[in-house]
């Protein structure tokens, strides 16, 4: 167990115990003083005042010991161990020396004290605790009148207090290290789970923009049919792996995105979409309803919240085959600046039997089993629900009736945005349907091949591109000519693109709206760059719908950053590609090359030419960049590695080359010390990733090659 992680378990520890001394305490005082007044004291010199101080002085003791649990800010978790195993049997042996003769019956409080710091906290509070507590006892067996009387009890306890810690101290060390071994169990799944959903991802692309194209390219109705099967049966394999993913963040505890304004409109609107055509194609009706009193944007997780209401509303549309599925979002309480908010997912569905409610959020858990399964899935939506309403601040709950139907619901408190812009009335048309007026555009990069298709895309637009190849030339044409758009390249090898708009900039009064382009992804290269006050980001690879994004943005506006494709663009089966492209992908191993990339350069220039000039030299710069990768890969020069990366992940990206580019930026986050311990495992796996790309990619020219000739 990691250092971050055992000290979260101490904390926890720490306040558990508190809570319990604070709840048993009092009890156990509640007790004594009675059996005290009942008995009397172990001596007539011990009167109410000295029995009153005591009482206060104990209670005070646990109420300081559960305030400093719970506000350790001041006093460490470890401070305040030490002190409680000290201090709990020295007030022990105080109430037994002041206790007549029930002082027999709470001395086993002593073993309750010792075990409990034991399992709770571990072996070395354990032995401090035995330790004062058998100081303390021994002291009142000698100076007490009770215990000396009672000699024979005296030892038999101390014989207790000395075997069973010591007997019980090894059951503890072995139940803390399998807790320690199930903990990195339990991590290193997380991990696997992560990794091999990621992995999966690359491959199901690769599956659904093929059947895509077989669907676009095909007039055989039977054929259509299939790859539609296909793409549904990719649909739903890909909402399975979102929720491996989203488990894996849970137990990783990074799940939650940055708090955000939003409109709960667009998560009723999102889920009514999703929702409506699954409900219609079973004859169930799907009734999504929002509160009109909820008048304005709140602030929090819209991602989560979506993921939650998505996950109970699909298995109620799931497990419903008659009647209706209702969605209502209600206004609890509305206060100045907050909304409590309810959220109601009710279904007249098969139901949930008694004994299987309490286990229905246990990850992987479901109600039917074995062979005879009806209703699929793999169990974890509601369990993902659960933890995300928790992070958020509610409770799930559930309430259901076998062949009558269930109920999930919770409510959470919002923040109320009043500062946030209210929704227009009509949305904003796409980037693609703008009619963006042709302007003059400066591009600079070092890579000529990136260079090209930049060009060539922004020439498709009808803007006039002026060409830099280098951050120097690039400032040239820059305090020579006035730009209506600036696009730089990050990674320059002389100048980078940020210190080239950052001349730029320092020499101009009106600087023309410049946008960085890079492959790197990570959150910190995209900070620094928007941070110098750029007008927007895109990440790599290049499509027209990203260049559009940015060039229609209004000067001023927020910087624009652009990731992936939007959720509006149609897919490929919607869209005839090129009659020369028929073909020429089936032989392209989807889970190296990306036909959607291919197909975007057959958008950019429909020549043979352009194809080839840009496979061919994309192949020439992977075979260069992977061999000198290699070089220095064997002498861990990790910024030129970096650099080297980037450059490989950048070109990759333009051809569709997606698992060579995922290794590629792997290897842009790998530290000196990783690189180092396991040189020879990066080595092996960019060669091993690079041979089949680079055969795919040539396997793409000589069968455009083939189709050429016989046209």
């Amino acid at each position: 167990m990691d250092s971050n992680a055992t000290n979260i378990h101490l904390e926890n520890s720490v306040r558990a115990q508190a809570e319990l001394r604070l709840k048993l305490g009092f009890s156990v005082l509640v007790l004594m003083v009675c059996a005290i007044l009942i008995w009397g004291t172990s001596s007539p010199t011990i009167g109410v005042s000295e029995i009153l101080v005591l009482s206060i002085v104990y209670s005070g003791y646990n109420l300081a010991a559960w305030y400093l649990a719970r506000h350790h800010t001041s006093v460490p978790p470890r401070d305040i161990v030490m002190l409680t195993a000290i201090v709990d049997p020295i007030m022990l042996s105080c109430w037994l020396f002041f206790m007549g003769k029930p002082s027999v019956l709470f001395a086993s409080f002593y073993l309750f004290t010792i075990l409990g710091f034991g399992f709770r906290i571990g072996i070395t509070s354990l032995r401090i605790c035995q330790v004062v507590s058998m100081t303390g006892f021994s002291l009142v067996v000698f100076y007490s009148p009770i215990w000396r009387a009672e000699m024979m009890a005296a030892i038999s306890h101390g014989v207790l207090l000395l075997i069973v810690p010591l007997y019980a101290s090894s059951l503890i060390r072995n139940l803390h290290a399998a807790r320690n071994h199930a903990e990195r169990e339990s991590k290193a799944k997380s991990q696997l789970l992560a990794n091999v959903s990621h992995e999966l991802r690359t491959p199901l692309t690769g599956i659904v923009s093929s059947a895509q194209l077989l669907a676009a390219e095909t007039e055989d109705p039977a054929v259509a049919s299939r790859a539609a099967a296909i793409l549904t049966l990719s649909a739903a394999l890909d909402g399975e792996i979102k929720h491996l993913l989203d488990l894996s963040k849970l137990q990783s505890g990074s799940a939650l995105s940055e708090q955000a304004p939003f409109e709960l409109e667009g998560v009723v609107r999102h889920v009514k979409v999703a929702l409506d055509p699954i409900a219609a194609r079973k004859n169930i009706s799907l009734d999504v309803h929002l509160d009109p009193a909820i008048t304005h944007p709140v602030l929090g997780y819209e991602h989560e919240l979506i993921s939650v209401v998505m996950n109970l509303a699909g298995n109620a549309v799931k497990f419903t085959d008659t009647g209706e599925v209702v969605v209502a979002v209600t206004l609890i309480r509305d206060r100045p600046n907050e909304y409590v908010i309810g959220f109601r997912v009710a279904d007249t569905g098969i139901g949930i039997a008694p004994e299987h409610l309490g286990r229905i959020f246990e990850p992987f858990y479901q109600v039917e089993a074995g062979t005879t399964r009806k209703y699929g899935g793999t169990g974890l939506g509601t369990s993902i629900a659960l933890e995300h309403v928790k992070h958020m601040g509610g409770t799930l709950q559930v309430d259901s009736q076998v062949g009558k139907g269930t109920v999930f619901w919770f409510q959470l408190h919002f923040q109320k945005a009043l500062d946030a812009p209210s929704p227009t009335a009509s949305p904003e048309p796409a980037p693609e349907l703008l009619a963006i007026a042709s302007k003059h555009v400066l591009i600079a990069d070092d890579h000529p091949m990136n260079l090209r298709l930049l060009q060539e895309m922004l020439a498709k637009d009808g803007h006039h591109v002026t060409a830099a190849q280098s951050g120097e030339e690039a400032l040239r044409c820059l305090s020579s000519i006035e730009y209506d758009a600036v696009f730089l390249d990050f990674n320059m090898s002389d100048i980078d693109g940020a210190r080239v708009f950052q001349i730029y900039r320092f020499g101009k009064i009106k600087a023309a709206p410049t946008f960085f382009i890079t492959a790197d992804t990570s959150e910190k290269t995209a900070a620094k760059l928007l941070a110098t006050g750029a007008s927007g980001l895109i990440h790599k690879p290049i499509t027209f719908h990203k260049l559009r994004t940015v060039l229609a943005a209004e000067p001023g506006s927020t910087p624009v950053t652009t990731a992936g494709e939007p959720a509006g663009i149609p897919p490929l089966a919607q869209q005839r590609p090129p009659p020369s492209l028929s073909g020429q992908l089936k032989l392209v191993p989807p889970e190296y090359i990306s036909p959607e990339a291919i197909e975007n350069l057959r958008e950019v220039n429909s020549s043979k030419q352009f194809l080839d000039t840009m496979l061919t030299e994309a192949i020439a710069d992977i075979e260069k960049l992977v061999d000198q990768l290699s070089n220095n890969i064997e002498a861990s020069d990790a910024e030129e590695i970096r650099h080297l990366a980037h450059s490989l992940k950048g070109v990759c990206l333009n051809v569709g080359a997606v698992r060579l580019a995922s290794t590629a930026g792997k290897l842009m986050g790998a530290t000196t010390v990783e690189l180092h311990a396991t040189r020879h495992q990066w080595m092996k796996e960019v060669r091993d990733l690079s041979a089949p790309s680079i055969k795919a990619l040539n396997a793409i020219m000589e069968r455009q090659a083939v189709i050429d000739d016989r046209m």
